[in-house]
């Protein structure tokens, strides 16, 4: 029994790590400059149409304002609501505009900006039974975002084999700065750590176990770290037929990893919601996180969001399912 146990662990961990950089997002909140201008701008305008009926009924005539001294000074100040009111529409348009147009040159230079404070939450299934889970999160600027996740076994299956993984990409401008990747499996330790430096093109891989470093130099081109290569991915048009392509930088290796959209299908969450997804199948083919243990299948949201609802990867001895339980933005 502990045997089974210990393969079934074993199993997991390889997975589940598969399934987190792999798919482990970008809600916008749409306001259209219509909608602004019917929600704010007009309802200021009538706001202050009623002020005016109001202002009206109080104005001073003609030949009261003559037997004031300051006539003219005073009939300037009565124009000032009006004019600010005005001033004040303008201001509204011109920040909403000059603020939409900040935005999408943000996302222009990098587009993992749209990503940040994204955070999302997956449960790991093993043929049925829970067994883990993994969390994922964005933070960061214009300049810098980070994307962190983790992975922790269940209670049950930590007595066996104990998973506690810890991985951070730094990605700064739209290119990968830093990847750090800290494991804990069963008796395995890991700690991997990868800088990318573009400006002198190199690229150092540390392995701080084994106290040795690498360097690749003559970087001719941007290579993505797993895990700020999947939210690529998701900056990325998907559709059938029509295979993408991302450079990969993983564990001391280089690879090209082509992701092979197969169908469209509607799936029930967690929650019972039914979404429409993409279903897409990265073809794998190197070492290290991403080492070849079955074939991974992701279900995206079909949306520009492209959230990653389902992953599934099939194993001789049943299948591993992680299913996106909750998803904040």
């Amino acid at each position: 029994m502990k045997s089974r146990w210990i393969i079934a662990g074993v199993l997991i961990s390889i997975i589940i790590h598969i399934s987190i950089m792999m798919a482990l997002t970008k809600v916008q909140l749409s306001f259209p400059l219509r909608d602004f201008i019917d929600t704010y701008i007009l309802e200021i305008k009538k706001k202050e149409e009623i002020k005016d009926k109001s202002y009206q009924k109080n104005v001073i005539k003609p030949q009261d304002l003559e037997k004031r001294e300051n006539k003219t000074e005073e009939a300037f100040e009565s124009l000032k609501p009006a004019e600010f009111t005005e001033n004040k529409e303008e201001s509204y348009i011109a920040s909403y505009i000059q603020e939409n147009n900040k935005n999408q040159s943000e996302i222009e230079n990098n587009p993992f900006v749209r990503f940040i404070n994204e955070s999302m939450k997956f449960d790991i299934y093993w043929t049925g039974i829970y067994v883990g889970s993994a969390e994922i999160y964005v933070k960061g600027n214009a300049n810098e975002v980070t994307i962190t996740s983790t992975v922790k076994s269940a209670s049950f299956i930590s007595n066996f084999y104990y998973v506690d993984d810890y991985a951070e990409s730094k990605i700064q401008h739209g290119k990968p700065k830093h990847f750090r990747l800290i494991q804990i499996e069963g008796k395995y330790r890991g700690n991997k750590e990868t800088i990318f430096d573009y400006v002198n093109k190199e690229i150092i891989f540390i392995n701080h176990i084994k106290n040795n470093t690498t360097y690749h130099k003559g970087i001719d081109k941007i290579f993505m770290d797993v895990l700020s290569g999947f939210f690529y991915l998701r900056t990325l048009p998907i559709s059938l037929n029509e295979p993408v392509s991302i450079d990969i930088f993983d564990s001391n290796k280089f690879a090209n990893v082509k992701i092979k959209p197969i169908k469209e299908e509607k799936i029930e969450l967690l929650n019972k919601k039914e979404m429409d997804t993409i279903v897409i199948k990265p073809l794998l083919d190197t070492e290290g996180l991403f080492r070849r243990k079955g074939d991974i299948i992701i279900w995206l949201s079909k949306d520009e969001n492209k959230i990653p609802l389902r992953i599934e990867t099939k194993i001789p001895v049943g299948k591993i399912t992680a299913e996106l339980r909750e998803y904040k933005k």
